[in-house]
């Protein structure tokens, strides 16, 4: 197949448009209060109905703007904690809890910090306003299902924890993180930036029996790409017919880029393209759009024709699978390998941005 160039390449992705198209693309999710569906049409959940906060996020903030949101949230909730609460949920920014993480279980990988369970209905309510404060509307609702399936799985939804770095809404270095099982979203703030990678998100079961999927064009907008490419003879997309069984970074504070395997996506044709532009926006718009609209352009600007996506494992829907795109600027790896192809782990990482270490 002939290589495309770049400039024809965005031409028929339109990623370069940005947070432009981020924002005309995106929808505006139904909140989580009883509804019966979402904006999506798919079940609504009724996790934490009683405390979500009542007021919508300013989406269309600059970066200065939210980040001074995110510190005056972070701020009234740390105020509301009592002395024993704030020493378990507040570490120096310094400290090498800032980058130690995970996916799994709090039982399997105890976290430090101060989880929903051992708050009051305040404190919920404020812990739930920094987090809607600090990712964008199709994230928090995201959030919340996520932590809704743990129902499903008989475990506990209010064992995700709240953990401060640093003085909050200060000139100085500081951050926090929002983690439990299947979701990790972490944000750093330095002289009046943010980052907000790496962030995890994961799903078991992939479909509910009510219906309910929290990540359902992560998943099958890679099955539609993995088979337009087998059909139309890109098969060194299939780097391996098994799957990997897990994602490769697991929860290293620092990462590389990987083995390069896979189709180039400037490689694709133009009804594949917009399925790798789909996959980037789809995990983007966890994020602010002021935060999104930069890795979108570095993202552009380094090369997503240079982006390499490959697959591992079955073509299959409801089968164990594995797909990674990699670039330049960052890597995105899905696995859903676990209970026949019903579990799904995946992960966004940016080779110099996670942590805020560009920032540091």
């Amino acid at each position: 197949m002939q290589r495309i160039n770049r400039r024809k390449f965005l031409g028929v992705s339109a990623i370069g448009a940005g947070a432009a198209l981020l924002g005309s693309t995106a929808c505006t999710p139904t909140r989580m209060t009883g509804q019966t569906a979402t904006s999506n049409g798919e079940p609504a959940n009724t996790l934490f109905q009683e405390v979500l906060p009542k007021t919508e996020p300013n989406v269309t903030a600059d970066e200065p703007t939210l980040v001074t949101l995110m510190g005056e949230a972070a701020t009234k909730f740390q105020n509301v904690l009592t002395p024993e609460q704030q020493a378990k949920a507040t570490y120096a920014f310094a400290d090498a809890e800032r980058t130690r993480w995970h996916w799994t279980t709090p039982r399997n990988f105890p976290r430090n910090g101060l989880p929903l369970r051992e708050m009051d209905e305040t404190q919920k309510t404020l812990a739930l306003t920094l987090l809607q404060s600090s990712i964008a509307p199709a994230g928090f609702e995201k959030a919340l299902n996520i932590m809704a399936l743990q129902r499903d799985l008989g475990n506990d939804p209010e064992l995700y924890y709240v953990t401060l770095f640093g003085a909050p809404g200060t000139a100085e270095p500081w951050g926090w993180r929002w983690e439990g099982h299947h979701l990790s979203h972490h944000f750093t703030v330095v002289n009046g930036q943010v980052a907000m990678t790496p962030f995890f998100l994961g799903s078991w079961p992939t479909t509910t029996e009510a219906g309910l999927r929290a990540l359902p064009r992560e998943e099958d907008a890679g099955l539609e790409l993995i088979n337009s490419l087998i059909r139309s003879g890109q098969i060194t997309a299939l780097f391996q017919s098994r799957t990997l069984t897990n994602h490769v970074t697991q929860n290293a504070p620092k990462v590389t880029p990987l083995e390069p395997v896979g189709v180039l996506v400037g490689d694709m044709n133009d009804s594949q393209q917009p399925l790798v532009t789909e996959i980037v926006q789809t995990y983007l718009r966890s994020l602010p759009e002021h935060v999104a609209a930069p890795l979108l352009a570095e993202i552009t600007a380094t090369g997503l024709a240079e982006t390499r996506f490959g697959w591992a494992g079955s073509l299959e829907h409801r089968q164990p699978q594995y797909y990674r795109l990699q670039g330049p600027s960052f890597l995105l790896e899905f696995d859903n390998s676990r209970n026949g192809g019903t579990h799904i782990h995946s992960v966004w990482r940016d080779f110099t941005r996670d942590f805020g270490y560009h920032l540091l």
